[in-house]
C-alpha cells in the first residue's frame, strides 16, 4: 500500500493496484495533526510529559573533538646549505630523536669548495689572516664545529659527506625527506613535537560559545582510558568560526608527560556552567534530528490520541536533556517515549513528519519518480520503501536510539523478504543477500556500538541500491566521515545536505562532508 495516496471514492492504487480501503475519520483535525488507535499507543509504551520551566539538569555540557601535537613546541628540521641527501637514518613517524643526534648525511658541491677555499686560505694564513679567519668563520655558519674544521687542516682533504644533525629533541610527526634527492638551504626534512603537552581541541556550536571562556576548568576523557580524567583549563578560543560547519574551535592544553595522550584520539570535554535562570528542558528522547530541524510531537490538549509535530530550536544539552530556545510553550504535553512511533504512524498518515516535513507534497520520495536501471533487477516500488526505512534506521543512529535502530532495522527486513528480482540477476541478488546480514546483525543487537560498526557495509550497499535507479525527485546525498570505523571513514545516504553523523550522534553530529549527489 501508499499511504500517500488518498481518494474522496472507491478505487485502486495508481503504484500497486491494490484496492484502496475506508478509512475511518474522526473530528476535525487540522491537516498537521492526527490520530492513533487507544491500542495502538498501549503497544508502543507512549508517555508523555508536561512542559514546565527548570534549571538546567546537571550545569553543565559537553565537548567533542581531538587530541592534536602543540604546535607551540613543534620544530622543522631543515638543511643548513644546498646538497643532496645520501643517508637518512630517521624514515618514520613516532622515532625519537635528541639534540645534537646524527640522523643523516649530505653531499654539498657548495660547502666542498669552501673547504678547498679554507685549504688555500690557510696556506698563507701568517700573511693574510683576515682572509683565512673569514673561510674559517664561513664554514662556522654552516654549522661544522672546531673539530670537523681542524680535522679538514690536518688532514688537507675536503670532506664529501657530510654529518646532519638534529637541531631540538622530540618526536617525529612528519617525514618530507627521502635519500637521494637534492634539497636547497632551508628545506624542511621532517616535523619534531614534544609530546611532553599536547593538544586537545574541541568543537563548540555558537549557542555554546557565550558559556566559554578562557580559563574556565575542563575535565576531559578519552575512549583509550575510560576511567582516567584530564582536569585542565582553557587556554585559547579561535576567534573565527568554521563556516561550513558553524563550530569554533576551543583547545586546551594537557601535560602528556606519560605519553598515554597520542594525537589523533579521540576526547570528550565536560564544562561546568553557572545555572543559568529556569529554561525549557527536555529528555533527548523527545527529539528527532532531520538535518537542519528538530522535532517533537505534541499531544492536543483534551485529546489523549491525537498528535502533532512541532519544529524546535534547541540550545545547550546535558547528559540526557536538550535545552529549548523555541517552539514549546509552559503547560504542553511532549513525547518523549516512543517518539519514531508517533512519526511513523505520521508518515503512515500522510501527515508532516521526521521524513517529509516541508517535503511532503513536491519533494518527497515518489514511488513512481524511482526507475530501475540494469543490472539491479529490483523494481521501482520495493527500492523507493528500502531507501525510505534505510533512512528512518539512519536517523535512530543519529539519535543514538538502539532500540529504535533495531525497531527499524526489522522493518527493512521485512520489506527485503518481500522483494522478487526481475528476471534473472545475480549482481542484485549478492546486493539485497549484502543488505539482508548487515540488517540482521543490526536487528539482533542492542548495543549501539554494534549497531554503528554494521551501518558501515549496510551503508555501501544501499548506496549502491540507491544509484541504480534513476530520476530521483528529491537528491539523495552520499557524506562521509573520516573518523569513523578508527579512522578508516564511512559513507552514509542522506535526504539532507546538511551532516546528521549516525556513527557519532551528538557526540561529533556535524563530523563529515557531502561526497555525491544521486538525483
Amino acid at each position: 500500500m501508499h499511504p500517500q495516496v488518498q481518494l474522496d471514492h472507491e478505487g485502486s492504487c495508481p503504484y500497486c493496484g491494490m484496492d484502496l480501503v475506508a478509512k475511518e475519520v474522526g473530528g476535525a483535525l487540522s491537516p498537521g495533526q492526527f490520530e492513533m488507535q487507544e491500542n495502538a499507543l498501549a503497544l508502543a509504551n507512549i508517555t508523555t510529559m508536561s512542559v514546565e520551566p527548570q534549571s538546567a539538569p546537571d550545569g553543565i555540557f559537553r565537548l567533542s573533538g581531538l587530541i592534536q601535537t602543540n604546535e607551540k613546541t613543534d620544530a622543522i628540521q631543515t638543511t643548513l646549505f644546498d646538497g643532496r641527501i645520501d643517508e637518512l637514518s630517521v624514515s618514520a613517524v613516532g622515532e625519537y630523536i635528541r639534540k645534537g643526534q646524527k640522523f643523516g648525511t649530505i653531499y654539498s658541491p657548495e660547502l666542498y669548495l669552501a673547504q678547498d677555499k679554507l685549504l688555500t686560505s690557510s696556506s698563507y694564513k701568517d700573511t693574510h689572516v683576515k682572509l683565512y679567519e673569514a673561510s674559517r668563520n664561513g664554514l662556522g655558519l654552516w654549522k661544522l664545529t672546531d673539530e670537523q674544521i681542524d680535522e679538514i687542516l690536518r688532514t688537507r682533504e675536503p670532506m664529501v659527506n657530510f654529518a646532519l644533525t638534529a637541531d631540538v629533541s622530540g618526536t617525529v610527526t612528519e617525514v618530507m625527506a627521502k635519500p637521494g634527492n637534492f634539497y636547497a638551504q632551508g628545506d624542511p626534512l621532517f616535523r619534531i613535537s614534544n609530546l611532553n603537552t599536547v593538544w586537545a581541541v574541541f568543537d563548540a556550536y555558537e549557542n555554546q560559545v557565550g558559556q566559554l571562556s578562557v580559563g574556565q576548568p575542563v575535565t576531559i576523557r578519552t575512549q583509550a582510558f575510560p576511567g582516567k580524567e584530564f582536569e585542565a583549563k582553557i587556554n585559547f578560543i579561535e576567534p573565527l568560526f568554521d563556516s561550513s560547519r558553524r563550530t569554533v574551535a576551543v583547545r586546551v592544553v594537557l601535560r602528556n608527560r606519560e605519553g598515554l595522550l597520542k594525537p589523533g584520539m579521540f576526547a570528550e570535554a565536560e564544562v561546568v556552567v553557572d545555572r543559568k535562570s529556569e529554561g525549557i528542558w527536555i529528555p533527548k528522547s523527545a527529539v528527532l534530528w532531520t538535518g537542519k530541524r528538530s522535532l517533537v510531537y505534541i499531544k492536543v490538549p483534551d485529546q489523549n490520541t491525537v498528535f502533532e509535530s512541532r519544529e524546535i530550536t534547541i540550545g545547550n544539552s546535558s547528559s540526557d536533556s536538550y535545552e529549548v530556545l523555541s517552539g514549546l510553550n509552559v503547560g504542553e504535553e511532549v513525547v518523549v517515549n516512543g517518539t519514531f512511533t508517533i512519526d511513523a504512524a505520521a508518515q503512515l498518515e500522510s501527515k508532516a513528519s521526521m521524513m517529509n516535513r516541508e517535503q511532503m507534497q513536491d519533494r518527497s520520495i515518489q514511488d513512481h519518480s524511482i526507475q530501475p536501471m540494469n543490472p539491479s533487477g529490483v523494481s521501482a516500488a520495493p527500492a523507493q520503501k528500502m531507501i525510505v526505512a534505510y533512512l528512518e534506521l539512519k536517523e535512530a543512529l543519529v539519535a543514538s536510539d538502539p532500540t529504535a535502530a533495531q525497531k527499524f532495522a526489522g522493518q527493512q527486513l521485512e520489506l527485503l523478504r518481500g522483494i522478487t528480482l526481475d528476471g534473472p540477476d545475480n549482481h542484485g541478488q549478492e546486493l539485497l543477500i549484502a543488505i539482508g546480514e548487515s540488517l540482521e546483525k543490526i536487528n539482533g543487537s542492542k548495543d549501539l556500538a554494534v549497531q554503528r560498526t554494521h551501518f558501515k557495509p549496510l551503508s555501501e550497499k544501499m548506496i549502491v541500491l540507491a544509484g541504480s535507479v534513476q530520476g530521483l525527485q528529491t537528491p539523495l546525498y552520499v557524506q562521509h566521515c573520516p573518523m569513523a570505523d578508527g579512522n578508516k571513514g564511512a559513507d552514509w545516504l542522506s535526504l539532507e545536505e546538511v551532516i546528521a553523523n549516525p556513527y557519532y550522534g551528538d557526540q561529533m553530529l556535524r563530523c563529515g562532508k557531502v561526497t555525491q549527489t544521486l538525483q
